[in-house]
């Protein structure tokens, strides 16, 4: 016989399962329903209007409003009061608009500070695992002087973000248009370490022999990587991002580099033009287009981004959190090849380093703080974001010296790389982070005001409302 007990609580867990499929149902319900509406002509400004249904907010906090319209060929936007929705007249307007408003709660600093006026701290080289003791015997042999600067791990990108709240990341990308290039690297087989694969369980034989950008060091000998393709990196950032909507601009600074011949018909070669359009089809096909804080979203209605970002053109931080920006690390012949692609980064899904003044500056890497940190300063005065050093090849933390990190800091550079986010063994106590465990920090070349002195933890809170609307356009707006 079942105790009473028992059987009264089997009871209450199913009237509770019941109740919340019930509650479910009608959650679902409601996503399906569309706010009905009537749009307005304000022939004056050439669009029309929509009162949005008021929204209730605590102090301190307003809803931050996402649009995404059925037809990405319809072009909405708010008015500056954010009270009226405004949907520009163009010949694809039919007698109904559907969209959707996703609105989440910010500070109401998000809505005039912006990302270019804060500091954020992130990893180099961000996916590297240092060599396998025997491998690392070999590169101590024939690379010496590489051996010393590559001794290094990093966590998972997913724990780096998580647990460490680091918001730059770096990564080393191969073309590898047939697969199996860095499938089976020398370094371990002189290494004499038959079952190799035993000795490096990151090690994705799958993802390595299957066509697509690979990210490794080098390869042969420091090709352990904690994710080994460029997918696999994006999907694993791509998760966590939608699991922390909130989160302080990211960015992935992407350097291309020369493929070695591993295979015959693997030719070694630098990125070219159609190395870099599957490139950002491999972006395309993980991240989604409101994900990306592109050049041409900053550039907006101005002639050149450069123009664009000298008025200040960076966005909110309400427009850009819990999104990406992409940047090329690589100069020279790679930038020329990315630019014959994108001519002013038009269409563009990354951001090159150009020099000052050009049509398509906006982001300049300046590695070294103490060499250039009045430059960094008079450039970030002028309006670029910047990405430098706080440490390199492993020296500071040797040395437990931190002249260059607070160099980094005070030069008001926007992105800090480190290869010491937290401490490592075998090297001193140096770590690069924000005092007292903060993501993110204000940056001191900025005079804010009052309204913009503060910048909100990540994580107050993660509720998204969306809400679908139907709206009727009028006879005469379809006339025009």
């Amino acid at each position: 016989m079942i105790p009473w007990a028992i059987v009264a609580c089997l009871s209450f867990l199913c009237l509770k399962a019941s109740t919340a499929n019930s509650e479910d149902n009608i959650i679902d319900k409601a996503k399906k329903k569309f706010i009905q509406g009537n749009l307005i002509v304000e022939k004056q400004n050439k669009h029309l209007t929509y009162l949005l249904p008021a929204m209730a907010s605590p102090e301190n906090r307003i809803w931050w409003h996402r649009i995404r319209p059925a037809n990405k060929k319809i072009s909405a936007s708010l008015s500056e009061d954010r009270k009226y929705l405004l949907i520009h007249l163009n010949e694809e307007l039919t007698d109904t608009v559907e969209l959707e408003i996703q609105s989440q709660l910010v500070p109401k600093s998000d809505l005039t500070l912006k990302m270019n006026q804060i500091q954020l701290i992130g990893t180099h080289n961000s996916y590297h695992i240092a060599p396998e003791p025997g491998v690392m015997k070999i590169i101590k042999t024939v690379m010496p002087g590489e051996a010393a600067n590559i001794s290094y791990t990093h966590r998972p990108l997913s724990e780096q973000l998580n647990f460490l709240g680091m918001r730059k990341l770096e990564l080393d990308v191969f073309h590898d248009t047939k697969g199996g290039a860095f499938a089976a690297p020398l370094g371990a087989t002189m290494a004499g370490l038959k079952n190799w694969k035993s000795f490096h369980p990151e090690f994705d034989t799958e993802s390595m022999m299957s066509p697509g950008m690979k990210i490794i060091h080098f390869p042969n000998f420091d090709f352990r990587s904690n994710t080994p393709t460029l997918k696999t990196a994006l999907s694993e950032l791509s998760k966590w991002s939608g699991e922390n909507n909130l989160h302080l601009p990211i960015m992935i600074l992407i350097e291309t580099k020369k493929t070695v011949a591993a295979r015959k018909e693997n030719k070694s070669s630098i990125f070219e033009m159609v190395d870099f359009r599957q490139l950002e089809k491999e972006i395309a096909e993980v991240l989604k287009p409101e994900q990306i804080i592109t050049p041409n979203k900053v550039q907006g209605g101005h002639k050149t981004l450069n123009q664009a970002i000298r008025k200040g053109a960076w966005p909110f931080l309400g427009e850009c959190r819990g999104k990406f920006i992409l940047a090329l690390d690589n100069q020279g012949t790679e930038r020329i090849n990315y630019l014959k692609l994108h001519p002013g980064l038009q269409g563009a899904l990354l951001f090159v380093s150009s020099p000052p003044g050009q049509p398509e500056s906006a982001f300049l890497k300046i590695n070294d703080p103490k060499a250039n940190h009045s430059e960094i300063q008079k450039r970030i005065k002028e309006g670029y974001l910047i990405r430098t050093r706080a440490d390199s090849d492993l020296t500071e933390g040797r040395t437990n010296d931190y002249r260059q990190m607070n160099l980094a800091f005070s030069s008001g550079a926007q992105y800090i790389s480190t290869d010491f986010p937290e401490k490592t063994a075998g090297y001193s106590d140096y770590t690069v982070q924000w005092p007292n465990g903060k993501v993110g920090r204000l940056n001191p070349l900025f005079k804010l005001e009052q309204h913009q002195a503060t910048m909100e933890p990540e994580k107050m809170s993660s509720q998204i409302i969306s809400r679908r609307f139907s709206l009727k356009v009028p006879t005469e707006a379809l006339n025009q």
